[in-house]
């Protein structure tokens, strides 16, 4: 006779096999929806009024275009789901070519780009109204290089060569694009997204902590050189964070963003002005639709709106940090790893920027802020998460 221990293992047994044959972590999916459909929700209302003023009367002018590029992605990311993950590392030199397209992808933009916002970093598509961002390829590509070398190295990341060694792979990427592209805000994240992914695998975190440190010295020393200068005709750098530190000296050219941006959080309060009813949005607050797309949450849905969507953010990593380490396979968990620094870089990134916790530098807020090139990549990312997924819970089947 069967007792009860076995009827509740059979039972369970059996709905596990169910949520398996279902292939998705939909408690990831309805995350990640709302996120678009907030982002889509977002992403007209703080770029209507720029629409209808620069387009004809075309306050869906942006709307539009997000949803475009968020369709795309999603078709990406369904395809990507079902491709065995396992293929980017199949030969050896598949992780190479990924590097060299991170590599030669910002040089593209050398007798390809076309110039905004005084800067070289999209390409247009010929025959289309749209631009690509060869940066964000770039992030996409390291993740998958750097989760194959970790992957290959990781018995041997115990000592101070085999560490600065691997962190030294992502300098050549991050020194074209900026030097190319003007753009040091991705160029950081690729670093970002590298240093988080080779901790996440090394034994040794006191070196970490130890390098960690050393760029903090480093930081420092640079803070209190621009404290105590007279910058107000420096480098473009270093005036960024001049106005990060003075911003009552530049509020009209260097930190008018920023300070712009601190009004909208103000005007906000608690439960926000309502939605639609950002102030700021309305040529003061510059990129409101982009850069600064917090802003504008927090200026309409308030600190309550600001909480929630960053309660969303903290859900949707947690579960990617589930999925990681119900991985059995090093690679797999490195490339969810990696995807989940990438979004945890950039939303604290954009967060910071936006609150002025940081100098200013551009970064979109993943799948809120328009940006076509950068949601459509993202979401090509979370479609090899939800393939690893899909892995795991087979792999739990049999």
């Amino acid at each position: 006779m069967a007792t009860t221990t076995d009827n509740v293992k059979k039972f369970t047994n059996k709905q596990l096999r169910k949520v398996s044959r279902m292939g998705f972590d939909w408690n990831l999916v309805l995350i990640l929806v709302f996120l678009l459909g907030f982002g889509l929700i977002m992403v007209y209302s703080a770029s209507s009024y720029m629409g209808v003023r620069l387009y004809k009367g075309n306050a869906a002018y942006f709307l539009n275009r997000q949803a475009i590029a968020d369709l795309i992605g999603i078709v990406a990311a369904v395809l990507i789901t079902f491709v065995p993950y396992k293929i980017y590392n199949k030969v050896w030199f598949f992780p190479w070519i990924f590097y060299g397209i991170a590599i030669t992808m910002p040089l593209l933009t050398i007798p390809f780009g076309t110039e905004s916002h005084g800067a070289s970093r999209w390409i247009a598509i010929p025959h289309t109204p749209f631009n690509f961002q060869p940066a964000e390829l770039s992030k996409l590509a390291m993740i998958f290089f750097m989760a194959a070398w970790l992957t290959a190295h990781r018995n041997n990341l115990n000592t101070w060569k085999s560490i600065l060694i691997t962190l030294a792979l992502p300098i050549p990427v991050c020194g074209i694009i900026y030097l190319v592209t003007d753009n040091l805000s991705s160029a950081l994240i690729i670093f970002g997204i590298s240093f988080i992914m080779t901790f996440m695998i090394s034994k040794d975190y006191w070196k970490f902590l130890a390098i960690i440190g050393g760029f903090g010295l480093i930081a420092l020393i640079v803070i209190l050189y621009v404290q105590h200068s007279d910058l107000s005709e420096g480098g473009f750098r270093l005036m960024r964070i001049y106005a990060w530190l003075h911003p009552e000296n530049t509020s009209d050219t260097k930190a008018h963003q920023a300070i712009q941006s601190l009004y909208a959080i103000g005007n906000g309060g608690v439960w926000g002005k309502g939605l639609g009813q950002s102030v700021q949005k309305i040529s003061n607050l510059p990129e409101p639709h982009n850069d600064m797309i917090f802003s504008v949450i927090c200026e309409e849905l308030g600190i309550v709106g600001a909480i929630t969507v960053i309660i969303m953010y903290i859900l949707l990593i947690s579960r990617m940090f589930m999925i990681a380490k119900d991985t059995k396979d090093t690679y797999a968990y490195m490339l969810v790893v990696g995807i989940m620094a990438h979004l945890m870089v950039q939303v604290v990134m954009h967060i910071a920027v936006t609150t002025n916790s940081m100098p200013n530098t551009g970064v979109s807020l993943p799948f809120i802020s328009y940006g076509g090139t950068s949601a459509a990549f993202l979401l090509a990312e979370m479609g090899v998460v939800f393939c690893i997924n899909r892995t795991n819970r087979a792999e739990v089947r049999k």
